[in-house]
């Protein structure tokens, strides 16, 4: 038994050393680039990067143990009683798409406070992610044909992390995709790529600020887009790159990171007033 407790306590040392190493590592990693590579200042100011790779290291230790769960866990989450009266606001089916290999338990704490607001119902959809881009879209337009055909809906909403922001907005820009979306907000999403992968394969190499799939991210008439990002996420560099204007409106934060921002009740504040919105796309470009 003592064997098995040193294991268990090396293990989970090993764990939060690990989150801590990511945390704050990224975050001098970021600004190297940032000087180097984007030939641009940091940002936002020291004290308040140290708070958002703060915020990121608690995202992890709370996040991450739930990987394990996804085949069991983030499936879906039902509007609760008590939300906004959806006869005032109609409500379509959403659907929860993750970031760059992750899972769906990453939406196990904002897909619930978005279900407590009344939102839903809310369906989780986990990819492997190291597929390409297009290859990823097509899973998800089947996932959007399901998730319709079982909420008798017309349209779904798409509520995306990072790389999850890139496929739906590919997704939309199909032939006869935007019939199927209605808002697509996203988070920490690299909209016009990032420098953190100019090395890499499949969907990694889909994020490059020169790739063929970012160039293919045009306007989709008649989906609304939102993106909330953070001007200290460390692994979108420059973080201006998560900006969707003009094609939609930009909800910005400057404390909080990559996976901080699932988890910030401000940040669920954001999804809920973009989902509840008049469905009505902004500028094209």
């Amino acid at each position: 038994m003592r064997v098995l407790a040193l294991i268990a306590a090396l293990l989970l040392a090993l764990f939060v050393a690990g989150c801590t190493v990511y945390a704050f590592g990224s975050l001098l990693f970021a600004r190297i680039v940032l000087l180097i590579w984007a030939r641009a200042a940091p940002r936002p100011p020291l004290r308040k990067a140290l708070r958002a790779a703060s915020a990121e290291l608690v995202a992890c230790l709370l996040l991450l143990p739930l990987y394990p769960l996804w085949l069991v866990a983030g499936r879906s989450f039902r509007a609760r009683p008590g939300g906004v009266d959806p006869s005032l606001t109609p409500r379509r089916p959403v659907i929860l798409v993750h970031g760059l290999a992750m899972n769906r338990t990453n939406w196990m704490l904002l897909g619930w406070r978005l279900a407590s607001r009344g939102i839903g119902p809310l369906h989780g959809f986990t990819y492997f992610s190291w597929f390409p881009v297009p290859t990823l879209a097509k899973q998800l337009d089947r996932w959007i044909e399901v998730v319709r055909s079982r909420e008798n809906a017309d349209r779904v909403d798409i509520v995306a992390h990072s790389l999850g922001g890139i496929i739906a907005r590919y997704s939309a820009a199909q032939p006869g995709g935007a019939e199927r979306i209605g808002r697509i907000v996203t988070i920490g999403t690299p909209h016009r790529g990032t420098e953190l992968v100019r090395f890499g394969i499949g969907s990694v190499a889909d994020l490059r600020t020169n790739s063929r799939v970012i160039a293919a991210l045009t306007a989709a008439e008649g989906v609304a887009f939102t993106s909330i990002w953070s001007s200290a996420d460390c692994m979108i560099v420059p973080p201006e790159s998560a900006s969707i204007a003009p094609l939609g409106t930009d909800r910005v934060f400057d404390d909080l990171g990559h996976l901080s921002l699932l988890i910030s009740p401000r940040v669920a504040e954001a999804v809920a007033e973009a989902l509840e919105a008049c469905p009505r796309p902004q500028g094209a470009r």
